[in-house]
């Protein structure tokens, strides 16, 4: 089994320019399809910006990272990534 390190950057403003209130949290989304990240991991702390994904196995995996709102809204996903695991 392997893992992946992530990180990323807290947003400051919604898509839309306006000011970000939050975000309330981070939701990671990940697979081994970068079109059905069929996996999460929701993270409700907004102070944590890069966490590990453990228990993968062998092949390539995608990842990607959406904010999540107080009031229950996500973001886009951020860049979609990948790491090949041995």
């Amino acid at each position: 089994m392997g893992s992946a390190r992530l990180s990323w950057s807290a947003p400051t403003a919604n898509v839309d320019g306006s000011p970000l209130t939050g975000p309330a949290g981070y939701r990671i989304h990940y697979g081994t399809d970068p079109n059905n990240l069929s996996h999460r991991i929701e993270i409700r702390d907004p102070s944590v910006v890069s966490w590990t994904v453990s228990g993968l196995t062998a092949g390539t995996w995608y990842f990607a990272v959406t904010a999540l709102g107080a009031d229950g809204s996500e973001s886009e996903y951020s860049t979609i990534t990948s790491k090949k695991i041995q």
